[in-house]
């Protein structure tokens, strides 16, 4: 099994995604898959690692334990990254009106896949 191949999982089990990626936490994507070729997950991944590492940093200053995920919810997509391990990430965009706990959890069934590969 391939990194792309749970990559594509996920996209395909979803009708309203738009892409994918594993990111490294230094902003490279190591993978990704694309539905919508104008998603630039390239920058995505390079600008949600730098957000990771702080949220990251803050949870640890307040103990309140590492962060996993984070989601942002915006008006034309909805963004959720999620920890790997501590090097890797990934990131999916959906469309706004997408499925949200669908898209959280076929990433987390995906995530003991991707952890077997790295």
């Amino acid at each position: 099994m391939s990194f792309v191949e749970s990559l594509r999982r996920v996209t395909n089990n979803l009708k309203d995604s738009k892409g994918i990626a594993l990111v490294g936490m230094d902003g490279i994507v190591v993978e990704e898959h694309k539905k919508d070729p104008t998603l630039d997950l390239q920058s995505l991944g390079a600008e949600y690692s730098g957000m990771l590492r702080e949220v990251q940093k803050t949870s640890s200053a307040l103990q309140m334990g590492a962060a996993k995920e984070i989601s942002v919810l915006t008006d034309k997509v909805i963004v959720i990254s999620r920890q790997v391990s501590p090097e890797y990430f990934i990131v999916l965009v959906v469309e706004s009106e997408g499925n949200f706990g669908k898209s959280r959890f076929l990433m987390k069934r995906e995530i003991a896949n991707l952890e077997k590969e790295l």
